[in-house]
Formats: C-alpha cells, sequence, structure tokens
C-alpha cells in the first residue's frame, strides 16, 4: 500500500480543466485519443468526460466552465438532446464515431473561443 502525504498545501501544479484537456485531445486526433481512451468510441469518450469530472470532484474542484459548455451546447446550439450528446452526433456522422467526437471537440473548440472574446469584451 503506498503511504498517503495528508498535507492540505496547494499543489504548485495548476489544475487542468476539462476543457482545457478537450482542445489539448483536439490538437492530437486521433492519437491523443487512443492515448486518453484506449479506443475511438463516444462511449468511451462520454466515460471518459465523466470520470474526468468525477475526478476533480472528488479533488474539491468545481469545473464550472464545463457546465457552462454543457448549458451552451444545449440551449444555444440544440446540440444536446434526452439522449445525449453522443447518440445525436454518431447519428448525424453516420456511426463514424471519429467523426461524431470530433464534432463534440469541435463545438468545444467553438465555445472555447467564444469565451474568450468575451473575456476580452469583444463579442
Amino acid at each position: 500500500m503506498s503511504r498517503r502525504n495528508d498535507s492540505r498545501s496547494p499543489t504548485s501544479q495548476p489544475h487542468v480543466y476539462l476543457l482545457d484537456y478537450l482542445m489539448r485531445m483536439r490538437q492530437g486526433m486521433p492519437m491523443q485519443l487512443l492515448l486518453s481512451m484506449g479506443e475511438i468510441n463516444t462511449t468511451r469518450m462520454v466515460a471518459f468526460v465523466d470520470g474526468y469530472r468525477s475526478c476533480l470532484r472528488a479533488n474539491g474542484l468545481e469545473d464550472e466552465e464545463y457546465g457552462r459548455f454543457h448549458e451552451w451546447l444545449r440551449d444555444v446550439k440544440e446540440e444536446f438532446p434526452t439522449d445525449g450528446w453522443d447518440a445525436k452526433f454518431l447519428r448525424d456522422c453516420d456511426g463514424d464515431h471519429e467523426r461524431a467526437i470530433r464534432k463534440f471537440l469541435d463545438f468545444v473548440a467553438e465555445f472555447v473561443a467564444l469565451r474568450e472574446r468575451e473575456r476580452q469584451g469583444g463579442r
């Protein structure tokens, strides 16, 4: 069993929030998907996202920006039906998992760019 460090001091490493990591995945596709998930599959992508968010919460971090992305995808883009983005995008992409994940990551990139413009005062 490994020894656990119970120090409550903040770590020196910055936290990598989900949208930042997804942007890295997008830049390195498809290899980054394979390294992160083992297989290019929308079900695995959903599980990866859920697991990443769960890990952040378990470490006391709330990823509010991913929540905003989720709301934007649902309310503005109308691309988050009750059966989830993965099922919809897989249908939209004729069953091609890589294209469906690319579509999801392209929406991530669009949202990140939009938020960056908003932070800089532009629209």
